[in-house]
């Protein structure tokens, strides 16, 4: 089996409708055709010396290096297009994914719906009750609030203790938010 025949059996995840169509049972004897082709092991000795060249320039490239030229030989792309691919993926995994834990983000989005929805039924209550006087507006954040529960859920093990407070402005400001002092009080303020 040749890298184009490999490239084209048949594993392109967009063909996927469901996580139940992966099946990996053809892998290991595909993969071992594959490694038997002994122009395929020369080509791949070729690629990973044409990466030596290169390494200062991959992000990662003791995770990395491997992948790289088996994705360069497969794909039949040049090395320098694959350490352009798994470098934008380590970029992207930097920056979305171990700077700001995405549990962090669901964790405030649900803070921030949660807390719009009691101030909504609240201020339902208060005109209902005849006192519109006690409605508040309800897309403002009580960072005290914010904090113990992101207190707790750090506690509960729900959230990565690593959440600061630079982090969590800026995830703030990410939703349109900033901290304003209101009547003496500091406030997250939703600014459209």
């Amino acid at each position: 089996m040749t890298s184009e025949e490999y490239r084209g059996n048949g594993y392109e995840l967009s063909d996927l409708n469901d996580v139940e169509d992966i099946t990996l049972d053809k892998l290991s004897s595909q993969l071992e055709i594959f490694w038997r082709n002994i122009d395929n092991c020369n080509q791949y000795s070729k690629v990973k010396k044409q990466l030596q060249k290169h390494k200062k320039d991959i992000i990662n490239a003791r995770l990395s290096s491997e992948i790289i030229v088996t994705h360069s030989l497969i794909y039949q792309l040049s090395i320098n297009e694959s350490i352009k691919r798994f470098n934008d993926y380590w970029d992207f995994v930097n920056e979305k994914i171990l700077t700001i834990s995405s549990g962090t983000e669901q964790f405030l989005d649900s803070f921030i719906t949660q807390s719009i929805e009691a101030k909504m039924k609240q201020n339902n209550q208060a005109i209902n009750a005849g006192c519109p006087e006690l409605t508040e507006i309800v897309t403002d954040i009580d960072p005290k609030a914010l904090k113990e529960a992101i207190e707790r859920a750090k506690t509960d093990g729900y959230l990565d203790s690593r959440v600061n407070v630079s982090e969590l402005t800026n995830l703030m400001k990410n939703r349109g938010y900033n901290m304003i002092n209101q009547n003496g009080k500091n406030v997250w303020k939703h600014i459209v």
